[in-house]
């Protein structure tokens, strides 16, 4: 499993995920968290602006709000991993 999730994430936050990763991988599944520390929510969009997005019904901080956009870096990085275990 490849779970690609961004630091910086006040949506749905990367603790959850590297939850869910140390629990697989206690049980001995292969897995693999990379956390863009910067990035935020929706990191991997083509060409998303970075903006705020209010009126959720979950967010980190539990104010609805969280920024989303694209982070090439992370977006460049994440689709090379995706990319090599696709090719597998």
């Amino acid at each position: 499993m490849r779970i690609l999730v961004g630091g910086a994430d006040d949506w749905t936050g990367a603790t959850a995920f590297q939850s869910l990763a140390a629990d697989a991988q206690a049980r001995g599944e292969p897995v693999a968290i990379p956390v863009y520390l910067a990035a935020d929510h929706d990191f991997d969009h083509p060409d998303r602006p970075i903006r705020e997005r209010r009126g959720l019904a979950r967010s980190v901080a539990g104010d609805g709000v969280a920024p989303i956009g694209t982070d090439p870096a992370a977006r460049a990085d994440g689709l090379i991993r995706v990319a090599a275990v696709l090719a597998r």
